[in-house]
């Protein structure tokens, strides 16, 4: 079981009063070319509470802050109109959150939560201040340090690329491909192109940069398995 030290809170922005499935969740996140739902909860509006991605998994919900963390996100979070974000919680969802912080709190000995606004101040996801409605929930918050991504991009030096070069000529040379992947310890232009056409052949989001996500289909490319889905087709 991987580390978790973290949980944040989401919405999916959608209107108020609608509902919204797993499976439409899962749809959306697909076709940003994720491997399925980003999520691993998902409370919705009647106090329901869901599962998303597996747990175990690491997650596709706020960039940068997926390794050490679960992702939960509520219902809602905007206006019936969708002119305007808004906290949207029903009361059945304000008691189910608390529920489902405090039973993930306990069964991983998590320390800390934030609101996904809080890693990216472009949104006004979840809508309300997570950590100041949750921190008699969590004392000890302020000492508990996130757990950032380990991502590789162009200009990198060092082991890690090393590493990443091998894997890549490793994949090249299982599938027959003629791609110029030569030994090095730099992330150059060479090294970049080669990862998005990785992406690219295993159908995830092709921006060049090994996160996660990459390194998880690296895995499951050498090993011969197909590209990971959270839900079944």
């Amino acid at each position: 079981m991987r580390p978790i030290n973290e949980i944040i809170i989401h919405c999916t922005a959608t209107p108020e009063g609608r509902p919204v499935s797993v499976a439409e969740i899962n749809e959306w996140h697909l076709a940003r070319g994720w491997s399925g739902i980003g999520y691993h909860r998902v409370v919705h509006l009647d106090g329901q509470r869901e599962d998303g991605r597996p747990i175990e998994k690491i997650g596709a919900h706020v960039a940068g802050h997926n390794t050490g963390t679960v992702g939960v996100v509520y219902v809602g979070g905007m206006t019936r109109d969708m002119t305007a974000s808004a906290d949207t919680r029903t009361p059945a969802q304000k008691t189910a959150l608390v529920t489902e912080i405090v039973a993930l709190r306990d069964r991983f000995g998590i320390g800390k939560i934030s609101g996904h606004h809080d890693y990216d101040k472009g949104k006004d996801c979840p809508c309300f201040d997570a950590r100041a409605e949750y921190a008699h929930l969590f004392p000890g918050m302020d000492q508990v340090a996130s757990i950032e991504d380990a991502i590789l991009r162009r200009g990198d030096h060092g082991p890690a690329v090393a590493a990443w070069v091998d894997a890549l000529a490793a994949y090249r040379r299982k599938i027959g491909h003629r791609w110029p992947v030569q030994p090095t310890d730099a992330f150059d232009h060479t090294v970049e192109l080669v990862t998005i056409w990785f992406q690219q052949m295993r159908g995830i989001v092709d921006d060049g940069v090994v996160g996660p996500q990459t390194r998880d289909e690296m895995e499951r490319a050498l090993k011969g398995l197909p590209s990971y889905r959270v839900l079944a087709a």
